[in-house]
């Protein structure tokens, strides 16, 4: 593909690491971003979705890009770049609650990855930003001015004086706004509660509910405490978990909880802890029964 850059691509991707051929995934909910730089190379970044600040960056010559699907893994939607000079792979994992989606992903990175620009654009793209920053420096000093109260020393004419009272006007106005305004709590997702570590630790002290808890997983992981951990670990895991948060975001916290066999109650609707706390509730009404 060449001529006119592809659109950028950004989508709901964690990290994931490589350790002793064993691929582990980061359980933080971030972004993957792919697209092309000014300079016509391909940037691919990573962020968590709790900042704005890029964690990872990768470059690529147009052509060397690489983004492999990885189809050995059953437990998740499981990706690797390859850099072709030293190989070496970084690993995502697709967060994406919509896997049907996963096509449309795939085919916005295939059009970067098979993008070659053409090199008669590249002089005239280099001329037409060298002089950009100098013609955007004189609106911005323009524009910073009104922003700082004037106060004149000495009388001058009604023009400067209202000039000098519209930014004033302006401040009040703002702190109007700003005094009633009261941010949102932010809402915590089950993966900061369910840890995986924290789910290892209490089943292993807890093996009754391990028990329990085996006659709903596969035959080969059983109550086995290992396996177990291997499984609260797993990409698999994880997007189940970001699914759950999904829905919970999306309002269906009460159909969930109706499905788990509980009575929905009010702080079902209260993010992930709510949910947590409507369950746990009904369990206490059962075991008083």
């Amino acid at each position: 593909m060449s001529g006119r850059p592809p659109a950028d691509i950004e989508f709901k991707a964690g990290r994931a690491a490589l350790k002793d051929k064993t691929v582990t995934s980061d359980a933080r909910k971030g972004y993957l971003k792919f697209g092309i730089t000014p300079e016509r190379l391909i940037c691919v970044q990573w962020r968590p979705r709790d900042s704005s600040a890029y964690e990872d960056e990768y470059y690529f010559a147009p052509g060397d890009l690489k983004f492999v699907k990885v189809p050995a893994c059953k437990t998740g939607r499981m990706y690797y770049l390859y850099f072709s000079d030293s190989n070496q792979r970084e690993f995502f994992w697709s967060q994406e609650p919509n896997q049907a989606n996963d096509a449309n992903i795939e085919k916005a990175i295939k059009a970067i990855e098979t993008y070659v620009p053409d090199d008669e654009d590249e002089p005239m793209e280099t001329e037409t930003q060298e002089p950009t920053p100098q013609k955007a420096a004189p609106p911005t000093a323009t524009t910073t001015q009104p922003l700082t109260p004037v106060t004149p020393t000495t009388p001058t004419n009604n023009n400067t004086n209202t000039t000098s009272q519209t930014p004033m006007a302006n401040m009040d106005l703002f702190k109007q706004i700003f005094s009633n305004f009261q941010p949102k709590a932010q809402q915590i997702p089950m993966t900061r509660i369910l840890t995986g570590e924290g789910l290892t630790n209490f089943l292993k002290e807890n093996e009754d509910i391990r028990k329990e808890l085996a006659q709903h997983l596969p035959e080969e992981i059983g109550s086995d405490p290992f396996k177990i951990a291997e499984l609260v670990r797993s990409a698999q895991f994880l997007n189940t978990m970001d699914m759950l948060d999904h829905a919970i975001h999306e309002g269906h916290s009460a159909d969930i909880i109706s499905q788990l066999g509980f009575e929905p109650a009010l702080n079902s609707n209260l993010g992930a802890e709510g949910f947590l706390q409507n369950i746990q509730d009904g369990v206490n009404k059962k075991k008083k029964k």
